[in-house]
């Protein structure tokens, strides 16, 4: 979502490098013309218009004359066009190079970014050690409760490797009665505990549709594809960094998941307002909870966008929805 305030993504780089290349491909196209061209003209320059038969003709000389001199203008301008196409196609060249550089640099940064992310939630989640004063400190870390949050299943994952059993360490996510909720309340613990892959962002389409009681087969496969579509578009379905750190919206005081307030998160790259406005009664307050961020970003869509609540007219109104143009932000 972050996409209407975003100053590049990945997805757009790679779009304007595959048009960058094509640009490369016509020069070389009008190339081969314009060598034709060339061709074409140096033979009419070395002409030999006085050696004709009709050379005779009384006025011939001068029309002659005037023939070879617009002949050899249009060699000379047709040689500057060569030597400038040849600058703008090297030019091309290098900026698709520079393309590829920056996009590399996005990756490397966002491989960077999680990592450090990684290492700051194992840090975090490190129990303090009890100090030998024989006290039986019982208050724990208060999260040693359940999570069901209602979604069906399991929360939809923790199955990365972290087996942290009843020390708390799994994302707080439970339901709440609320509709829109004030951004205050928005929690941001968990990143990277659920599921990611395009089978697991489909499965968390179908419990938002439940729960928001779309149950037309119709519907349900226009979201489906609309959804699918953006999530793959704004976070790779699910995977980290799952946060924006660096676009515009990337501003105010970093919050409990080391990332600024105001930053993109979750499969549909929510920022928080309007993850808080558009909050769903029934899904828990949290930004990386799927189901919640796929509930908030359809109510969106529904309230800015008029998308019907059958979803027909999704891909026609929210061009990062449909699989058919090219990605725009929402």
């Amino acid at each position: 979502m972050s996409g209407d305030k975003f100053g590049v993504s990945l997805t757009e780089l790679a779009e304007i490098q595959r048009d960058w290349q094509q640009m490369s491909e016509r020069m070389a196209e009008m190339s081969a013309k314009l060598g034709q061209i060339k061709s074409t003209v140096a033979k009419a320059v070395a002409t030999d218009l006085m050696a004709a038969p009709f050379a005779g003709i009384v006025g011939f000389a001068a029309v002659a004359g005037q023939v070879a001199g617009e002949v050899a203008d249009i060699n000379e301008r047709a040689e500057k066009l060569q030597q400038t196409k040849e600058k703008l196609t090297k030019a091309i060249a290098e900026d698709v190079q520079k393309l590829q550089q920056v996009i590399k640099a996005y990756q490397e940064a966002d491989r960077k970014a999680e990592e450090d992310q990684r290492k700051q939630d194992k840090d975090r989640q490190q129990p303090d050690k009890p100090k030998p004063s024989g006290n039986d400190d019982s208050r724990g870390n208060g999260k040693g409760n359940g999570h069901g949050n209602g979604h069906g299943g399991d929360q939809g994952g923790n199955d990365h490797g972290n087996d942290s059993g009843d020390k708390g360490d799994d994302p707080d996510a439970k339901p709440s009665h609320e509709g829109k909720i004030p951004v205050k309340d928005v929690e941001y613990s968990g990143r990277g505990s659920w599921k990611s892959g395009e089978a697991a962002v489909r499965d968390y389409i179908s419990q938002t549709l439940d729960l928001m009681g779309i149950t037309d087969p119709k519907a349900r496969e226009q979201w489906t594809k609309g959804l699918l579509t953006m999530a793959g578009r704004e976070s790779s379905y699910n995977s980290l960094p799952l946060a924006n750190g660096w676009d515009s919206n990337a501003t105010g005081p970093k919050q409990s998941d080391g990332y600024p307030a105001n930053s993109s998160r979750g499969p549909w790259q929510c920022i928080p307002s309007t993850f808080a406005a558009y909050h769903q009664q029934g899904t828990s307050t949290n930004i990386y909870d799927p189901v919640a961020s796929c509930a908030a970003s359809m109510n969106y869509m529904m309230d800015r966008y008029n998308v019907s609540k059958d979803g027909h007219d999704l891909a026609s109104k929210v061009q990062q929805a449909n699989p058919g143009k090219s990605a725009r932000g929402y």
